[in-house]
Formats: structure tokens, sequence, C-alpha cells
């Protein structure tokens, strides 16, 4: 699929913590496999079911609660609109019981010995794969099925081709320089090109992508103002860790001791407010992917506050969304956004990327500009691993985010001072790929090197 045929609304879309591939993809696989089963009645005859869990989603999967998202997807709860007390309510009664429902009835199934973990294996479509199998009563396999969870939520079942939009788009791109030559050559910025694909892909108005724009918009700062005034002092997990936002921001609006930074000085401020919805990810908060789960941080906690300092509109914000999408967009379609597949680099990399490219049209950059900035942003991303501590993605994660949202703003304003530069985006983005794909998997979130195996101080 070409970057033009990426949706902003699948690259900004609302989730749930505290990944976007092994939570969020998770939990859509399992209804995917629902929705098969009761379409197929000739399998009706089976006795119980097993899932089995892969590679990266097996290594890091406890601390993504990927185990949980499996099964509140196979009983048919949806990552969006599904309160969080009714899925621990499901996941509560299936490890009572010790059976699970699949629609069609309830079946044995004992997590403990039907979830199984297999770490050292991988399927071959790519790294975050998982099966699910249905079984006789004899404990013969009738039929198993493949999925693969690819990141920011996006999944596919093996062997199926890439699904096609059923609707073309308004303006087809396959690269940043196309994207760049359409805008140059009809007088449009790169957020109105991304706004009217936006809306020939889902056959609407742009006044109604609009609409879903701002509840985007509305979700991430709704996140911001959660992590800030949250009453919850500790993440989940065991690494113990305190939610460090609401100290953040006091410190940026009110400087105490050594300063650096003045007070409200804006990188500062993008810091704390990328914390508080890391913060609000790692608790299994509603979130939006930007353009992943790892990454949600950035984008929303630089652009608000640009916002907060700024005083720009909420309509501001809004278009330049499109911006960050577009830019996300290119990252998906010619490299990949899954830590598991080319490390950090595709996700908070990438997320620095589109929230840099989106600052510098924000504050009236040229379509080159903007350019710039997101390659700028990319350029001294490369190389980023992917190793959350234990699973959990809270370290490094939370503060790479917090750090990465104040880069945002750095690339955006050097783009803006400079203009004119050599290396493309399209460039900086293949060879984000290569780098990806040359990072020996120990780094690419599988818990075996980096921060992924260590036990941290708990005082610190």
């Amino acid at each position: 699929m070409q970057a033009s045929q990426i949706s902003a609304f699948q690259t900004l879309k609302l989730s749930v913590g505290p990944s976007s591939s092994h939570t969020h993809g998770p939990i859509l696989i399992g209804n995917l496999f629902r929705q098969w089963l009761l379409d197929h009645p000739e399998w009706h005859h089976f006795h119980h079911i097993r899932v089995v869990l892969y590679w990266s989603l097996a290594r890091t999967g406890k601390g993504h609660a990927t185990d949980n998202a499996i099964l509140a997807g196979l009983e048919g709860l949806d990552p969006i609109d599904a309160p969080l007390d009714r899925i621990n309510s499901a996941l509560k009664r299936i490890s009572q019981e010790k059976s699970i429902d699949l629609g069609l009835r309830s079946v044995p199934f004992d997590p403990f010995h039907d979830l199984v973990w297999a770490p050292d294996e991988q399927l071959p479509e790519h790294e975050n794969g998982l099966a699910i199998l249905l079984l006789d009563n004899h404990g013969n396999v009738l039929i198993q099925k493949h999925y693969y969870s690819i990141g920011g939520g996006m999944v596919r079942e093996e062997g199926q081709p890439e699904k096609a939009p059923s609707r073309p788009e308004a303006w087809p791109y396959k690269t940043g320089s196309e994207w760049l030559q359409i805008g140059n050559q009809n007088n449009l910025k790169l957020s109105e090109i991304v706004r009217q694909n936006a809306a020939a892909l889902h056959g609407q108005t742009v006044e109604a992508m609009d609409k879903q724009m701002m509840r985007i918009w509305s979700t991430m700062k709704d996140c911001v103002a959660r992590g800030l005034n949250s009453q919850e002092p500790v993440l989940p997990g065991n690494l113990a860790i305190k939610r460090r936002a609401p100290q953040l921001f006091e410190a940026a609006r009110h400087p105490k001791g050594p300063v650096i930074f003045g007070r409200d000085d804006i990188s500062r401020l993008a810091t704390a407010f990328a914390y508080a919805v890391n913060e609000e990810n790692a608790a299994s908060g509603r979130v939006v992917t930007a353009p992943t789960n790892g990454g949600c941080g950035v984008v929303p906690g630089a652009l608000r506050a640009c916002q907060y300092l700024h005083n720009f509109s909420d309509e501001a914000i809004l278009q330049v969304l499109y911006t960050a999408a577009g830019i996300g967009g290119l990252i998906q379609a010619n490299a990949s956004i899954s830590g598991s597949e080319v490390g950090c680099q595709g996700e908070v990399g990438a997320a620095c990327s589109m929230a840099a490219g989106a600052i510098a049209e924000l504050f009236g950059g040229s379509n080159s500009d903007v350019e710039y900035a997101a390659e700028i942003a990319m350029e001294h991303s490369l190389g980023l691993e992917c190793t959350p501590m234990q699973g959990y993605v809270q370290i490094p994660c939370i503060e790479r985010n917090g750090i990465y949202a104040a880069k945002a703003l750095a690339s955006a304003q050097h783009a803006l001072t400079l203009q004119k530069h050599r290396i493309s985006l399209d460039f900086v983005i293949n060879k984000m790929y290569e780098n990806g794909k040359a990072m020996h998997s120990d780094f690419k979130e599988t818990s075996r090197a980096g921060f992924g195996p260590m036990l941290p101080d708990l005082d610190f």
C-alpha cells in the first residue's frame, strides 16, 4: 500500500495502553478470529481452543498485557469502546471458570495450559505473530490460524494480501518528494493533501474528517490532563515507577533551584505533557496512536505545549495533525513503525518526525520546511533500539517520549531557521528501514539486551 492510501485515521486512532502492537493488535486479532468462527459453522464441532504467542509477543507480552489482550478480543471486547472494568471482569471470569465465551458458546480454556508462550520461535511473516488453534476433545488440532500484529495497532492474517482501499485517494503519491510536488504544483499545504485524501478514502466530506480529527485532538488533550492530575502515584507493574508528569509540569511553571530553562519554557512543557500521556498509556489508559502507543506522547506533548504558550486554536492544531499523519503514513508505507521490526526509531523516532513537521507548518513554514523538520527529527533518531525494561512500556519509553517531544520542537525551529537542506526525508526513511532490518533482534522488543533484561534500582 502506498503512502497516500494510508488514511490519517489509520495513523492517528484511538487506542488502549500500553502497546499498539502487543495490546491493541492482539485484541483486534481475538475479535477477528471470533468473527471468523461465527461465520464458519463447519468448525463448530471443536471442543476447546489454544493460543500460542511467538517471539516478541511472547518475550515482552507479560509487560504489555498481551495475554489479557488476546483473551479480551476472543470475548468480543473492543479496545476503544469497552470499559476497562468490563475487560477486567471478563479476564477474572476466564481465570476462575477456566472457560471463555467465543460468542457461539463458552468453551474450556485454562490460561495456564491453553495460553502458550513460545519466545524462541518466530512465524515467517513478522516478528509479532500468534496462532489460534481449535482442538477436538482428544487434543488433536482441527485447524490453526496465524495472525500478525504489524505495528500501530494494525493486524493481518497470514497469507492474506494487503487490502487496498475500496475508494481511490484524491492525490496519489508514494514518496515524500511526490507529496511535496503535489503541494507545490497545486498550491496546497501538505496537511490539506492528507485531509482531502482522508475524505476520499472514507467517502465523506472534509468537514466530517475534521470532526473526526477534533475527536482525536480532544482525546490527546484529555490524556494530557488526566496524566497531569492523576491521583495514582505509582504505575502498574513490578518496576514501581512513580508518575512524574505533575512534578515536571509544576517545575516548568514555577522553576526552583538551578534553572537552565526559564519559566514556561516550551521544551519543559512539552516534556511534561509527553510524560503525562505516556504515563497514562503505561497505566492502560485511553490514548491515540501517533503512530504507535510506545511513541504516543511526542505529538500531543509538543503540540499541546505550542497551544499552551502561543494560544493556537484547536482548529489550527487539528489542521497540522493531518501533516503529522501524512509523515507517519510515509514512514509506515516505506519503512516500518514496528519496534519489533526496526527498533524504537520506528516508534519514538517516527513520532518525533511527525511532530516536528506538524510544528513547522503550525508556525507558518513552507512545505519544504515541513519536510526538512521531519527529516531532521528522523535523522537524529536513527539507531534507536527498542528494549523496554522487563517488557513494560515505562523505562526508557516514558522519559524518551518526553525528551523527543522537546527534540521535535528543536528540529522544527532548526528547519524554520535554515530552510535549505541536502538530505531528503525519503532518504532518511529508507536509511531508517535499512538500519532497523540490520539491527540485531536482541535490540528489537525481545527483552534480551539493553534495558530489557535489567531490574532497576527501585529507590531512584
